[in-house]
């Protein structure tokens, strides 16, 4: 079974409460992450397609969160321009990013049950 289209009107019809704008903004983003963690499964059943698509929508929650970033810059350790220099210790510390872990936990509450999860042997 091909994997779902996961279409505004569907993310809207099932709660959804971000703009058509921001779902869009987030969307790229949210089928990355769900495809590094599903890799080339594909949905055996109508549960799975269905658990695939509350991921995907999951997944757009969490990216909009952070401002539909896709995760770019926030584990960064510092930044300098010109004279103007700022860091954070998440980077500094090897700590994993906060993006990561959210959309990581999302998508993955999202698959329990399904047979999107499984990486084979």
């Amino acid at each position: 079974m091909a994997l779902p289209i996961c279409t505004y009107k569907d993310y809207a019809d099932k709660g959804g409460t971000l703009s058509e704008t921001d779902y869009k903004a987030s969307l790229a983003a949210a089928l990355t992450a769900v495809h590094e963690i599903i890799g080339h499964n594909e949905p055996m059943d109508a549960e799975d397609a269905q658990a695939y698509q509350n991921a995907v929508y999951a997944a757009i929650k969490v990216d909009n969160a952070y401002g539909a970033s896709g995760g770019i810059g926030e584990s960064m350790a510092s930044v300098t321009m010109g004279k103007f220099s700022a860091s954070t210790g998440a980077g500094a510390s090897g700590a994993a990013s906060p993006y990561r872990h959210d959309m990581t936990a999302a998508i993955r509450g999202a698959l329990v049950g399904s047979s999107l999860l499984y990486q084979g042997l």
